[in-house]
């Protein structure tokens, strides 16, 4: 490690005796480098033990970035991108990697002398063997933040007061309905270090022409589906703002913002504050959308402040408020979250609560929900135990809630054991995870129970399961799923038995499939899964999935379908080009989307978007289709 006034500067060099197996084939930045050889990086710049920069690369180049919240996966947030660099190259004797962080791309105390946590791992596809400085044992690795070493030797340098000024233009044609439109929008995004540990982020006429289109998905249950966010704006420091209310509750939900019924409404702009101040972690949210049909222009605002405890605990509450022409909806809650890694010497413990209520004109005063959780996640052990409410009249219209007037009860129970067997490497039971679900008056309303009494996983990283599973649910209104299909009211039990498989992502082909067989609101399904990918060099790889699910209640048969599939061909790490298309046969619509990238230099881009719909109720024809090009380029000042 050397380093300028302006980077920081990291040399690696992978020995390795048989370079002719390193495994490479990623160009894509922010693709599955995890599946080829590897090397990946944390900076705690910080060194407060509780978040993190994490960075990786493999052979051949690719960029891989994300910010690191805790210490486990879920606390990993990939959709954050940074202004960094690196080059590659394979040799005779393993390959190197060469990285340059600027400084003005990460937060860090405005002191003489640096202390950075930091640590290293280096992966080896073939073995499927990690290596790496510290945090050395089973229930360690390189995501626990606490465990990292201490990067000595930074002193007297400065991140500055940079300002990213990022100008964008989006132009083109659509065609939807058989209304013809053409685009052509400037808009920009700035970004401005305030201090050295606060950054503030503006966005005017915001546009997200480049986001890939939501992945559709027939509903067979009585509860919404939850869709991921993908817009940068929003990823970026998504894990501050993140208050879970359990089981993919949340008092915010950022795709309440510009989203509405799946179709988008105009951002006119906003801005977001986010960093540290001393002890406390914040961020602010601030955004106004433009009038849309019914959708009269609304502001929407969130705050939220965490306040350190301990080496990896924190107490912090959250605020959002939605107002329009039609009134306002408000939210308030407050959480505390206490992680061990020290817990019976080495292992995981993790302690937390959260209460909230929301506020509307007129709303009724039970408007509460809360989660209160144990988790104990271990190598060898893994448990979870936790109790949650939302009460009827709960109501966070700038969140997510699947189902209000409910409490619910959770525990899962989790054996891993190595045992390094003929090419096993552990043992999966599990033996209970049991989830009950009551309503406001203590009747039971829905429930499941299932084990997996027998599972393993190689060393290659395949992994096989077998699950029995029992379930109930008393829906007390009818429903409508598939094809206008009506499930009546009353009280259902159902018995199901299922498999699944899921082989190493090493493999030039790898996939998986799952299959199920049992009961259906008193009638049978049988559901089967298939995914698979064939990465045949560098530059191109497929992959497609296909599920489909047979049916029979109430005397008829119907087949769910749904397909989906990607073409992906890679001319560098800098230019890349992906097809994605889906079906199923609820929506009877193929949905083509095409996308290039290009990145002449590290923070600007040019985007091709070409999205195709055709119809396939009848006979096959156009319904939508649109072509987008948006250019944006990055101005350091």
């Amino acid at each position: 490690m050397i380093y300028d006034n302006d980077n920081l500067y990291v040399g690696v060099y992978c020995f390795d005796d048989d370079p002719e197996k390193i495994i490479a084939r990623e160009m894509k930045w922010d693709g599955r480098i995890s599946s080829d050889d590897n090397i990946k990086l944390i900076f705690d710049t910080f060194n407060d033990n509780r978040s993190a920069y994490w960075f990786g690369t493999n052979p051949l180049g690719a960029q891989n970035d994300a910010l690191l919240t805790g210490f486990e996966m879920k606390d990993f947030n990939e959709d954050w991108d940074a202004v960094w660099d690196v080059a590659c190259s394979i040799n005779e004797d393993g390959w190197s990697a060469e990285f340059q962080f600027p400084f003005s791309s990460l937060r860090f105390f405005d002191i003489e002398k640096q202390v950075w946590g930091f640590n290293i791992e280096r992966g080896i596809r073939r073995l499927n063997e990690q290596v790496i400085w510290t945090s050395i044992g089973q229930n360690l690795g390189l995501l626990k933040i606490a465990e990292a070493g201490d990067l000595l030797g930074l002193e007297n340098i400065k991140r500055g007061s940079p300002v990213y000024l990022i100008p964008y233009v989006t132009g083109g044609a659509q065609s939807v309905d058989g209304q013809k439109k053409y685009v052509a929008e400037p808009g920009f995004d700035l970004k401005y270090g305030i201090t050295e540990t606060l950054s503030l982020d503006i966005t005017l006429n915001t546009d997200f022409a480049q986001v890939e289109s939501d992945r559709a998905r027939i509903n067979l249950t009585r509860f919404p589906l939850f869709f991921p966010e993908k817009r940068d704006f929003f990823l970026e420091g998504a894990k501050t703002f993140d208050f879970n209310l359990g089981s993919r509750n949340y008092l915010f939900y950022s795709r309440r913002i510009g989203i509405s019924d799946g179709e988008e409404v105009p951002i006119i702009g906003g801005a977001k504050l986010i960093g540290r101040v001393g002890e406390f972690e914040m961020g602010f949210i601030n955004m106004q959308t433009a009038k849309r049909g019914e959708i009269p222009t609304t502001n929407f605002s969130v705050a939220r402040v965490k306040y350190d405890l301990f080496d990896q605990s924190y107490v912090g509450i959250l605020l959002t408020n939605k107002t329009s022409e039609k009134g306002f909806n408000s939210s308030v809650g407050a959480d505390a979250r206490f992680s061990f890694n020290d817990f019976l010497d080495d292992k995981n413990l993790v302690l937390g609560a959260s209460i909230s209520k929301t506020h509307q004109p007129n709303g009724p005063a039970d408007s509460w929900a809360g989660n209160f959780f144990i988790d104990y996640p271990n190598d060898l052990i893994d448990m979870y135990a936790g109790y949650r409410f939302a009460n009827e009249h709960f109501n966070p219209e700038m969140g997510f809630v699947s189902r209000n007037g409910v409490k619910s009860l959770s525990y899962r129970f989790s054996l891993t054991p190595r045992v390094n067997w003929n090419g096993i490497r552990k043992l999966d039971f599990e033996p209970l995870t049991a989830n009950y679900t009551f309503n406001e008056q203590n009747v039971l309303e829905s429930a499941n129970l299932s084990i997996s009494p027998f599972g393993f996983q190689t060393d290659a990283g395949d992994r096989f399961g077998f699950e029995i599973e029992r379930e109930f649910d008393m829906p007390e209104e009818d429903f409508e799923i598939f094809e206008s299909i009506i499930i009546k009211s009353g009280k259902y039990w159902f018995t199901n038995y299922g498999a699944d498989f899921h082989s190493s992502g090493s493999r030039t082909i790898s996939g998986g499939a799952s299959f199920s067989i049992g009961d259906f609101y008193g009638g049978t399904r049988k559901s089967f899964g298939v995914s698979g990918t064939i990465n045949t060099n560098k530059n191109f790889a497929i992959s497609g999935d296909y599920s489909v699910n047979s049916i029979t209640y109430g005397g008829k048969n119907f087949v769910t379908n749904e397909v989906g599939g990607r073409l992906i061909y890679d001319f560098s790490t800098r230019i890349s080009s992906s097809v994605f298309a889906q079906w199923n046969n609820e929506e009877n619509e193929i949905n083509v989307n095409y996308r290039f990238n290009w990145k002449p230099k590290i923070g600007s881009d040019f985007y091709l978007v070409i999205n195709q719909v055709l119809s396939t109720e009848n006979k096959l024809q156009s319904k939508d289709f649109a072509i987008l090009a948006k250019f944006v380029w990055l101005f350091i000042i």
